[in-house]
């Protein structure tokens, strides 16, 4: 493995991830740069949230669980250098285990107050992608607790595989993953987090969040890396696969889906078919 990462953690913290599925890297980001990235990514999602005054109770049930705003890095500018942050694509490399890293997607995740729990599920199986490994950076820019919408992890469940697909948007009724018999009645584990630091999750860990019980809301942000040597399985719809013309078989890179580690030398551009201003494509 490249030993160049501008951060390199601990071995332990590796092993904690291969043992949990889930771990804490404590104090990553500098309280600079959460400022700075909190303030493009709120501006980010005031922009994207333009044209929709429904209050809480007004939403679907899915809704309701956080204000979704996928691909910020396309849209603003200012969110490019967090989504490629080389530090934490390094981090993922070194969970991974692998050479190259590719951006499979952003997003903020605003839990309103009042927010109900994210239903628990795990992510991998929502995409036409191969097992190549996934990890998940689940960065605060608030004081996380239970009582505002801490992210909850149900330890090894990623050495479960693919389970059935969870329908977190409650357009069906999702299936209760929790009580699937490979996690063996295992439960839930909360992770309360600091800004700066980051939590990081496989693409195959049992997770949820519990409900924004506080008055006001939590904001986090999340980036998905990927394997850069994952292919596409599936011929199912996809929208980052069918915008950048990934057949099965194929690799997943393309527009929309740059390399996050190594580092390149200039900056990607965004596609010029930017996705949904709200909720999950």
């Amino acid at each position: 493995m490249n030993e160049s990462y501008p951060i390199v953690i601990p071995k332990e913290l590796i092993t904690t991830f291969l043992l949990k599925g889930f771990v804490v890297t404590p104090e990553v980001l500098t309280a600079d740069e959460i400022l700075k990235y909190s303030d493009a990514i709120d501006t980010a999602v005031d922009r994207r949230r333009t044209g929709d005054p429904r209050g809480l109770s007004e939403k679907n049930r899915y809704e309701q669980s956080f204000i979704q705003c996928m691909r910020l890095w396309e849209t603003e500018p200012r969110v490019v250098d967090l989504s490629l942050h080389s530090g934490l694509a390094g981090i993922a490399a070194q969970l991974l285990g692998v050479e190259r890293v590719t951006l499979w997607q952003d997003q903020a995740l605003y839990k309103e107050a009042g927010g109900q729990e994210t239903t628990p599920h795990q992510d991998q199986p929502f995409w036409p992608i191969s097992d190549s490994p996934m990890v998940s950076a689940w960065i605060p820019f608030d004081e996380i607790h239970s009582g505002n919408g801490a992210m909850a992890y149900v330890p090894g469940s990623h050495k479960a595989g693919r389970l059935k697909v969870v329908d977190i948007t409650h357009s069906t009724a999702p299936y209760d993953i929790l009580k699937d018999p490979a996690l063996d009645g295992a439960a839930l584990e909360t992770i309360p987090i600091s800004p700066g630091s980051v939590v990081w999750h496989h693409g195959m860990t049992v997770h949820g969040a519990s409900a924004n019980t506080s008055d006001h809301t939590r904001r986090a942000f999340t980036i998905v890396f990927l394997d850069g040597d994952a292919r596409r399985t599936k011929p199912w719809p996809s929208f980052p696969l069918d915008r950048a013309n990934v057949a099965v078989g194929d690799l997943v890179t393309g527009a929309g889906l740059p390399q996050a580690w190594p580092p390149t030398e200039q900056k990607p551009l965004a596609p010029d078919n930017i996705g949904r201003a709200l909720g999950p494509q």
